[in-house]
């Protein structure tokens, strides 16, 4: 069994203040792209992972892992599976990769192994492992409340026309998160969420509140923001934690033009575009 793992970016992210859990309280809008990994799970002796590229670098925990883990404990699970996993989406690049994969394995696991969870089993089992893991049970978009587990699907999602910029850059979310530089919204200042989404009202509430100390650590990563304005995005903005960051634009064309032209630029960087239908 094969599936596509999705990305997400946020394309506003409210950081309102630490819990007593050691997380932070947050408010975001979680939207989901085109960009994805494949995972294929085979029947095995034994579970593995398998990566298509031998080159990738897996910083501290492996998510899948603890998916298998924790569905063995507490869902019963004896079958063993080889998991063949093609990369694409950035390591800690705030593109919520890791996530994703998390929550698709799961999903195999769940049909392959007839295990029986339903989509809210799932959703308790994930928070568990992570803040934003739920998220990809609800795509395209959803507003993430408490640590990120707290969703509202948004109905009628929006498609925009999105480059997203990737400098090659590990962000530690850790790190970011207890910054001194952090500087938290209050809760009388988020944005209402409006009946009806307009481009312009996400253009204009476009906001991460762990821009700055990311800046102030990789400085590239703002210049990155910087092209993008100077594209001739409506407006970017980094996504989670960094160090990915992406500009919305108004067409298709205009985008085009700016992928074609900060590719040659940056030809280093990793660039993805994610075109409305």
């Amino acid at each position: 069994m094969t599936r596509a793992s999705y990305a997400k970016i946020n394309l506003f992210l409210h950081v309102l203040g630490k819990r007593a859990d050691g997380y932070h309280d947050i408010y975001t809008l979680f939207y989901g792209i085109n960009l994805h990994d494949d995972i294929e799970i085979i029947p095995a002796e034994k579970t593995n992972i398998l990566y298509a590229d031998n080159s990738i670098k897996i910083y501290g925990r492996n998510i899948i892992n603890e998916v298998d883990n924790l569905l063995r404990r507490e869902c019963g699970l004896t079958q063993h599976f080889e998991v063949r996993l093609n990369k694409r989406i950035p390591i800690g690049a705030g593109l919520g990769g890791g996530s994703s994969n998390a929550c698709t394995y799961m999903q195999l696991v769940n049909e392959q192994a007839h295990l029986g969870l339903t989509t809210d089993d799932m959703r308790q089992l994930l928070v568990r492992l992570g803040s934003d893991t739920a998220f990809f049970l609800y795509p395209p978009m959803a507003l993430g409340e408490g640590r990120g587990e707290l969703l509202t699907p948004i109905k009628d999602a929006p498609r925009l026309n999105i480059l997203m910029a990737n400098p090659n850059i590990f962000v530690s979310t850790a790190s970011i998160y207890g910054d001194a530089n952090l500087k938290l919204t209050e809760k009388g200042n988020l944005p209402k969420i409006p009946e009806r989404f307009t481009l312009d009202w996400l253009v204009s509430n476009m906001k991460n509140d762990l821009e700055q100390p990311v800046f102030m650590k990789e400085p590239l990563v703002k210049q990155l923001k910087d092209e993008l304005l100077s594209s001739g995005a409506l407006n970017a903005l980094m996504s989670g934690s960094g160090s990915t960051v992406f500009g919305v634009y108004r067409d298709c064309a205009s985008l085009d033009r700016a992928y074609d032209a900060l590719r040659t630029k940056y030809a280093s960087y990793k660039f993805f575009k994610c075109v409305a239908d």
